[in-house]
């Protein structure tokens, strides 16, 4: 599984239940979560944008997005590892 920065761009690889958001949309890595007993696999906490707006913060395992080559407010690449 690939792990990304904070802040880093992530896109959603399936829509996420009891919230708008859409396989497709764009968001930023806000938090890293650690597994738990409840949830087996590591999380983000992130900030899902549309149309340059904040439209919903969400926590879903890290499976659920694909990392972006971008950094929020960096016009500077990075390594995806």
């Amino acid at each position: 599984m690939t792990s990304a920065t904070l802040f880093q761009w992530v896109i959603f690889n399936r829509d996420v239940p009891d919230s708008s958001v859409k396989v497709g949309d764009r968001a930023v890595i806000i938090d890293h979560l650690p597994p738990n007993p409840s949830q087996t696999e590591s999380g983000y906490t992130l900030e899902v944008f549309k149309a340059g707006e904040t439209s919903d913060i969400v926590s879903v395992p890290i499976s659920w997005v694909t990392p972006l080559p971008e950094v929020w407010g960096n016009a500077k690449q990075v390594e995806i590892s």
